[in-house]
């Protein structure tokens, strides 16, 4: 785009042909690279979370405190109390 803009400023200019600045120096130019950079840094900003774990790792971490309790409660109540327990308690 930036080059047929080039070619048509080129054929409207009236005092004469001016030269089209060379792609390396359009493509590598400061300005879209700091824009570039600056989106880049937007997008990784809106990706953060405020906390560095998510649900997922609290339920695993849940998972994996109450696995070794479980023989224990097994002890102290029957199966079916335990599962009528751990309904009421969930819903």
């Amino acid at each position: 785009m930036v080059f047929s803009l080039s070619a048509t400023s080129i054929a409207s200019n009236r005092n004469g042909p001016r030269e089209c600045p060379p792609p390396e120096e359009v493509l590598g130019a400061a300005d879209i690279q700091s824009l570039a950079d600056l989106g880049n840094s937007y997008a990784l900003v809106r990706e953060m979370r405020a906390v560095p774990f998510g649900l997922e790792d609290i339920s695993r971490l849940a998972a994996a405190t109450a696995a070794p309790l479980v023989p224990l409660l097994l002890t102290i109540f029957s199966p079916e109390e335990l599962i009528m327990r751990v309904i009421k308690v969930v819903f």
